[in-house]
C-alpha cells in the first residue's frame, strides 16, 4: 500500500515537472527563434535568414545530404524542403550535386559562401551562449551543458519513436 502512495506521489511530482519543464522549453525555443534575436545575432546576409533556414545550414555544415534528409533533420516535408532548397541555391549558400557513383541521386551541400556564413553564424552563437552561460555558476555551466545533451537525446529519440508509430 505505501508503495503505490510512493508511486503515485512521484508520478504527481513527474507531471509537475513535466509541466514546468514544457513551459520552460516552450519560453526558451520562442527567445532562441524570435526574429528580433536572430536579426541582432545575425547581421549581413544571415540576418535575411528564417530560423528555418539557419537550421537547414547547420545540418548541410556537418555532410551533404538528399532533400528528404533535409527534410527529416529540419522537420519539414519534402516539398517544404525542396522550396527551401531552391531558396538557399538562388542566394548563392547552397548547391546540388550528383552524387558519386549514382547519376540518379543528387545532394544538397554548402558552397563557399554557404560554408563562410555558417562559420560566421557559429562564432556569433557561440560569443552569445558564452554571454549566457557567465550568469552561472562554473559547475552549473557543465551541468546544465550535460543535461541539456541529454535531454536532447531523450527527446530525439522519443520523438522518432512517436513518429515510427
Amino acid at each position: 500500500m505505501q508503495l503505490l502512495y510512493i508511486a503515485g506521489m512521484a508520478s504527481t511530482e513527474l507531471r509537475s515537472l513535466a509541466g514546468e519543464l514544457s513551459r520552460s522549453w516552450h519560453e526558451l525555443g520562442g527567445v532562441l527563434s524570435s526574429r528580433r534575436l536572430l536579426a541582432s545575432l545575425h547581421t549581413g546576409a544571415a540576418s535575411a535568414l528564417t530560423p528555418t533556414k539557419l537550421r537547414a545550414l547547420d545540418v548541410l555544415a556537418e555532410e551533404s545530404v538528399r532533400v528528404g534528409e533535409l527534410a527529416d533533420r529540419v522537420g519539414v516535408d519534402d516539398t517544404t524542403a525542396t522550396r527551401l532548397v531552391d531558396r538557399l541555391v538562388a542566394s548563392g549558400l547552397v548547391e546540388r550535386r550528383d552524387l558519386p557513383g549514382d547519376r540518379r541521386v543528387s545532394v544538397v551541400g554548402l558552397t563557399a559562401m554557404g560554408v563562410e556564413l555558417v562559420g560566421q553564424v557559429a562564432t556569433r552563437r557561440q560569443r552569445f551562449f558564452c554571454d549566457v552561460l557567465t550568469a552561472l555558476e562554473p559547475h552549473e555551466r557543465m551541468e546544465l551543458v550535460r543535461l541539456t545533451a541529454k535531454a536532447a537525446d531523450a527527446l530525439r529519440t522519443r520523438s522518432e519513436e512517436l513518429m515510427a508509430r
